[in-house]
Formats: structure tokens, sequence, C-alpha cells
């Protein structure tokens, strides 16, 4: 897999998740020789929005994610993020992590799928109605 079909293949399960929209094209633009980033803003029926940063590695010939952040808010307030910035090394699952709520409480959290966030995006919308 080279990283644009990594990369299309993101757009695809965005496009197929029928929840929301994308705010505009995804972006992606190459910042090394190796180094891919893709970022793309989904808005949600609510006026909530998630939005996806990932930074790709190429050295090694296939697509590598080295970093990401998925960040999940509505009227400015974060309702999660889930991100690999080294900052909490006392939870289990470090660098991975998941910060919860306005406060962005830190939890342990493995990385999770696309579909896994449009998942808990959905239980959110389906059960608070006002969010």
């Amino acid at each position: 897999m080279n990283v644009r079909d990594y990369f299309t293949g993101i757009e695809r399960g965005i496009i197929q998740n029928r929840l929301g929209f994308l705010d505009q094209p995804a972006t992606i633009k190459i910042i090394a020789e190796r180094y891919w980033v893709f970022r793309a803003r989904i808005i949600f029926w609510n006026g909530s929005h998630l939005t996806i940063d990932e930074t790709v590695d190429t050295t090694q010939g296939y697509p590598r994610l080295i970093e990401y952040a998925y960040t999940y808010v509505k009227d400015g307030v974060h309702i999660f993020r889930y991100d690999n910035a080294p900052h909490y090394p006392q939870l289990d699952t470090f660098p991975h992590h998941k910060h919860v709520g306005p406060d962005e409480t830190p939890e342990a959290a493995e990385p999770p799928t696309l579909n896994q966030i449009f998942r808990e995006i959905e239980m959110i919308l389906a059960a608070n109605q006002e969010l």
C-alpha cells in the first residue's frame, strides 16, 4: 500500500460513515522527504466536529502512522481527543491516551480506529441530542 492509497482509504471511511460530512476537502501534504500529513474536519448534524490529524512515515516503503490526534469538539468545548503525544508516561498505554471532557482529563486508551471513533461519536449523538 502506498501513502496515497492509505489516505484515500481514510477519506473513503469518512464518506461512508454517513454521520457527518467533510467541512472542506481533506488536505494531504508532504512535510519532509518521507513524511506526510493528513488533515480533515468532519461536521455533524448538531454542529459538533471531528478533526483528524495524522502524520505518516514512508521511510520503510509503506505508510506507518507515527503521530495522530482525533479531536471531537462541540461549541468550542472538547468532548474527547485521542492522541499519542508523549506527555503522560504514567498511563499504561503510554504514549497513547485519550483526553475526556472540557478539562481534557487524560486516561489510558489504545490507538482507536476511525470506525471506533465514529461509533463513539454516534453513541454520544444518540444519547445526548442537545450535546
